[in-house]
């Protein structure tokens, strides 16, 4: 199994008591029996009706013993595989991985201290790099190809994601129609049976407060045939889309995501499920939704938390922030949000390198985090205290003793955590004008990569490069 794929598994964390995740859970479970989703798909209010909802009109109300039902029947761990077939994510308990956003409505190029439009030669190059960073377990493509016209972004961003690794990635798709060009393009790339061994996760999202478009459900319901692994997770901000009140944004969030859950399981029951939600606010003074607040991820690791609850593998937000820039504000915001998520066991971290309200993909910020992973690796695990402590080598070195040239130092030595890019090179004073700082030392790694990038990665061989063309070219022809 690649390092990629090595999980984070935090020490025991706890943000909220039983007694505090019930009232949250029955919360949810009231809202959706008594409160009620909108919903205009007739398919999918006939499947619900079938499934023992109740429909009044483009109102629908899940009573709680049927959403109990749902959570029951589906599955409480699931295995993502990569794209050749190993074994990869395994989504199940306390378990946690970070991906990394790979397009962006706008791209930082730090060069040139610029904003532009994200490309497709863009996409390319930074699935490339998170290829090559060994803490980045996924990818997200979103489809901000702004080279090509956006009814097809989606499709030509995940084209460069098969082209150029291996990696397993969470697929944005706005409508169904490029929910079933991202499959075919996976089976396509797939070298064993996709039903078997899945390598992408579906992303569909209900609008808040408590909104399922048509779009959204229609890919529910195909995900749920099909058995794609399904997660269905709202974007709702308090003071706009969601109460100015944390728990009752948490209900909220919950009760959307698991309407999700309950239309795909009465239609396929067993069908893998993730339970998700980006709980944030409305900033007061710009009016912006926060991606660097601590609300969000406080509510995201109740989320997770309560996901814990219920059994449920988990999505959440980490390694983001609002900063604009490639600062120290995107690295404070980036550590915050990373150990709110991981020492919650969030399962899928999402939005690696992307800030600014989740308007900039900043490529400087996928290599941070890379250092930043490996440090939380190496922080939220703990102490290994089941050995036997070494009392008898203290006895042998005695008081005044050294350790450096003992044989049990140079044995164990390499268990400690040696960083990429943090320095720790000792202190002379007179050294202050030629230190290199941290975000040059970044910028300069990256420059090198690019500099060296020689374009489509090894994992892309030329008959899948044909089919994925041939993929694209169809359903650029469909949507004219």
């Amino acid at each position: 199994m690649s390092n990629s794929y090595a999980p984070l598994r935090a020490k025991s964390f706890r943000l909220l008591n039983r007694s505090e995740l019930e009232k949250i859970e029955a919360g949810a479970y009231e809202i959706l029996e008594r409160v009620g989703m909108k919903l205009t798909d007739p398919e999918s209010k006939e499947a619900l009706a079938g499934a023992g909802a109740e429909i009044d009109g483009d109102r629908v109300y899940l009573p709680e013993e049927l959403v109990r039902e749902s959570i029951e029947s589906a599955p409480g761990s699931l295995e993502i595989f990569d794209q050749a077939g190993g074994q990869a994510l395994s989504l199940a308990g306390r378990k946690s991985y970070f991906g990394a956003s790979i397009d962006g409505p706008n791209i930082l190029d730090t060069r040139e201290g610029t904003y532009r439009d994200c490309r497709e030669d863009d996409i390319g190059r930074i699935v490339r790099l998170a290829d090559k960073l060994e803490n980045i377990s996924f990818l997200m493509p979103a489809g901000f190809a702004a080279d090509h016209p956006s009814r097809m972004a989606e499709i030509v961003a995940t084209k460069q994601v098969l082209l150029n690794t291996d990696k397993p990635f969470v697929a944005i798709t706005e409508g169904l129609d490029d929910l079933k060009a991202v499959h075919e393009m996976a089976e396509t790339k797939a070298e064993d049976s996709f039903r078997e061994k899945p390598f992408f996760v579906n992303y569909a999202e209900p609008i808040s407060p408590l909104v399922n478009p048509d779009s959204s459900v229609r890919k529910v319901r195909y995900c749920a045939k099909e058995e794609i692994p399904l997660l269905y997770s709202p974007f709702l901000a308090m003071g706009a889309t969601a109460p100015q009140d944390p728990p009752t944004a948490v209900a909220q969030a919950a009760a959307e995501s698991l309407f999700g859950l309950v239309l795909q399981q009465g239609i396929n029951p067993g069908a893998p499920f993730v339970l998700g939600g980006m709980p944030s606010l409305m900033d007061m003074e710009t009016a912006n939704f926060s991606y660097g607040a601590p609300d969000l991820h406080v509510m995201s690791s109740a989320i997770t938390e309560l996901g814990h609850q219920l059994g449920l593998p988990v999505f959440g937000t980490g390694g983001t922030g609002d900063s604009r820039l490639f600062d120290s504000q995107a690295v404070l915001e980036a550590l915050s949000s990373s150990y709110m998520a991981a020492l919650s066991g969030t399962n899928l971290i999402h939005d690696v390198g992307l800030f600014g309200s989740a308007k900039i993909l900043i490529p400087e910020m996928i290599v941070v985090m890379d250092e930043i992973i490996d440090l939380l690796r190496n922080t939220i695990t703990g102490l290994r205290a089941e050995d036997e402590l070494a009392v008898d080598l203290l006895k042998e070195v005695g008081p005044g003793g050294e350790f450096v040239s003992h044989s049990h130092t140079m044995e164990n030595f390499k268990e400690s955590w040696y960083p990429r890019f943090v320095d720790r090179n000792p202190f002379n004073k007179g050294e202050a004008g030629e230190i290199s700082p941290f975000c040059d030392r970044i910028e300069a790694y990256l420059s090198e990569f690019i500099e060296k990038d020689e374009g489509e990665s090894a994992a892309a061989n030329e008959e899948i490069a044909r089919n994925l063309g041939r993929i694209q070219d169809k359903y650029a022809a469909r949507k004219k």
